[in-house]
């Protein structure tokens, strides 16, 4: 599986030129991945108030979705709590659509879906959200139609 360290600096660059959108708790996007990418501490003023940050947990990390390497906008802290619901493809393979189950902070099916659409970067050959929304797990039947991949 692939892991941001081993990622060129050019890769790395490709990546944060990126945007993704978002729509969590009425927070919008766009935003940038170079953002996401920022394993800096806090600054003092704002470490005060979060003691117990950890940017490199805060930082995403690929996710094998599939045969594939996936980059999602959630740190890696919530790699364990994440399952992946369904996922399928656009017809020629550059898009990847997600629906998963995140139980970092809440189970509740209201608080715990998400979708992530995502681009296939060329030539590195792995997916990126561009698009990463609340989904309110309701009448999910894991044996619907939309269940494929």
């Amino acid at each position: 599986m692939l892991t941001i360290d081993q990622l060129s600096p050019e890769t790395t660059r490709k990546i944060e030129s990126i945007r993704w959108d978002r729509i969590i708790e009425k927070h919008e996007g766009p935003f940038k991945w170079e953002n996401e990418l920022d394993t800096q501490p806090l600054r003092p003023e704002m470490a005060k108030h979060f003691p117990e940050y950890d940017p490199i947990a805060e930082t995403p990390e690929f996710l094998e979705i599939g045969s594939y390497d996936v980059l999602l906008p959630v740190g890696r802290k919530h790699h364990p709590n994440i399952t992946i619901l369904h996922y399928f493809f656009g017809q020629d393979l550059s898009k990847m659509v997600i629906y998963l189950k995140d139980t970092t902070y809440d189970d509740d099916p209201f608080c715990s879906g998400f979708v992530a659409i995502c681009e296939m970067i060329q030539p590195e050959n792995f997916y990126i959200a561009t698009l990463y929304h609340e989904w309110f797990i309701i009448d999910y039947d894991t044996h619907s139609s939309l269940n494929r991949d």
